[in-house]
């Protein structure tokens, strides 16, 4: 029989955390409401335990709750035995204790006791302990006491030896004794399965598991309520910008409207008298205004179409016709810029029920979008055919011009994005106008999607519902 007189001789102390303790201590806790609540425990009495020779230098406060499941076993709960045992398990495990020589150290740093290593085999270990911390005053009930020890000398052994064993408290003051010690055998080698547990330690395991579930229910519900305050924040704040934007689009549009209105009446007043480079400025002032009142509308309509706050004033109409309208309106743009602009309108279309002023406001914008971003020499063309399903028309804008980033496609129609190319890091639109074209296709009950390669070109199709019969 070997046996080691001072176990701090052979390994240095285990540092404790506070954390540690703290953890170790809310593992035991976790039967201490009920213990208190199922029986009249003298709990003062219990907890004004104290370690003459040890001191303050142990983390008493831990096996005060140790000692108190402790008596609860005395009064015959056989579950405070297993959680006691799970419990000195996960500390071992969290602690990282591995070997018999750990276990002894553990048990002085947690303030257990002192302990000796007895007998010491490739296949049993025999460990005794004075001035138990668990079990110290225990009257005799017949039964050990000391089930968190058994756990941290059974969790590291297990660690330090790559084997299970099974451990047995034979001397205990429980059982009658003044000290106590633990038979320590190795058994198959196998790691415990679930149908290996005894049916107290797996409700045990499973207690503390519920336990960390329950944690993390209530830490998920507070981060979810965190999540929802936040976003009612930010629809609010959201609703506050939108009003405000409204307001200045709104006042803005008024006098803009009078400052276009008076640029155009000065212009025909000044018709042929104005010098070449006068004329020149006040058809750029005119033009701008104008662009800007583009803007301030497309920003009021989008407005209007978020919130289904808009009128739609459908009529009968012509593919050819409306596409005629808005092709007219933008083939000056395509010829300054020396491009081809090109139609192909299927044969036989039916007639769609359209908002016509909207509609062709929204070609208009995918034409000038096209027109904008192709190079001189390009082509830009309008393609208008019937659905693969027959159930609505489907009208196409292509251009062969410069193309939009592949990062950008699945967002280019939200509101304020700007697309920006890399090779010329120009901004390929307002953020409004594309927009407006998704909102006023989906306001009649089609829908707009994007095609794109850089370097070659995009196209924009929609679809129209036909009307029906």
């Amino acid at each position: 029989m070997k046996k080691t007189k001072d176990a701090s001789k052979l390994h240095p102390p285990i540092e404790l955390s506070e954390a540690l303790r703290e953890e170790a201590l809310r593992i035991i806790n976790v039967s201490l409401e009920e213990a208190r609540t199922q029986h009249p425990l003298d709990v003062p009495g219990i907890f004004s335990f104290d370690r003459p020779t040890l001191g303050q230098t142990v983390p008493i406060k831990l096996y005060r709750a140790v000692r108190l499941l402790a008596f609860r076993e005395l009064l015959g709960s056989s579950l405070s035995a297993a959680m006691l045992n799970v419990a000195g398990r996960m500390v071992a495990q969290r602690m990282g204790i591995a070997g018999p020589v750990e276990v002894i150290k553990a048990f002085e740093d947690f303030g257990v006791g002192k302990g000796i290593i007895e007998e010491q085999t490739d296949e049993r270990f025999v460990i005794s302990l004075t001035e138990c911390a668990t079990c110290s005053g225990a009257p005799n009930i017949g039964e050990p006491l000391c089930h968190f020890e058994a756990g941290i000398m059974s969790a590291g052994l297990a660690a330090g030896l790559g084997s299970e064993f099974t451990v047995e408290e034979t001397q205990c003051w429980g059982l009658g004794d003044k000290m106590c010690l633990w038979v320590a055998q190795r058994s198959d080698g196998q790691s415990k399965t679930p149908e290996d547990l005894e049916p107290l330690e797996m409700v045990a395991i499973l207690a503390g598991k519920a336990a960390t579930a329950l944690d993390n229910v209530v830490t998920m519900r507070e981060k979810n309520r965190l999540i929802l305050e936040a976003y009612r924040e930010l629809r609010e704040t959201e609703r506050m910008k939108k009003d405000l934007v409204d307001m200045i689009v709104h006042d803005m549009r008024t006098p803009l409207s009078a400052v276009i209105s008076s640029m155009l009446t000065l212009a025909e007043m000044t018709e042929s008298k104005l010098a070449p480079q006068e004329e020149t400025v006040l058809q750029m002032a005119i033009q701008g205004a104008q662009t800007l009142l583009g803007m301030i509308n497309d920003l009021l309509d989008v407005s209007k179409l978020e919130s289904n706050k808009v009128t739609l004033h459908k009529t009968s109409v012509r593919v050819s016709e409306f596409l005629r309208e808005a092709i007219n309106q933008v083939k000056i743009l395509a010829s300054r810029k020396r491009l081809e602009l090109h139609s192909h309108i299927q044969r036989g279309l039916p007639n769609v029920e359209i908002d016509r002023d909207r509609i062709v406001r929204t070609v208009v914008n995918l034409l000038s979008n096209a027109i904008r971003h192709t190079p001189p020499g390009g082509i830009v063309s309008v393609k208008a055919r019937m659905s693969a399903d027959r159930s609505a028309v489907e009208i196409s804008v292509s251009d062969t011009g410069e193309g939009i980033p592949k990062e950008y496609l699945t967002r280019i129609f939200d509101k304020f994005v700007q697309v920006e190319t890399k090779g010329s890091r120009k901004k390929l639109s307002t953020g409004l106008g594309l927009t407006f074209c998704k909102l006023a296709i989906e306001a009649h009950g089609g829908t707009i999607s994007v095609e794109s390669e850089l370097g070659k070109g995009s196209t924009f199709t929609f679809t129209l519902p036909i009307q029906s019969s």
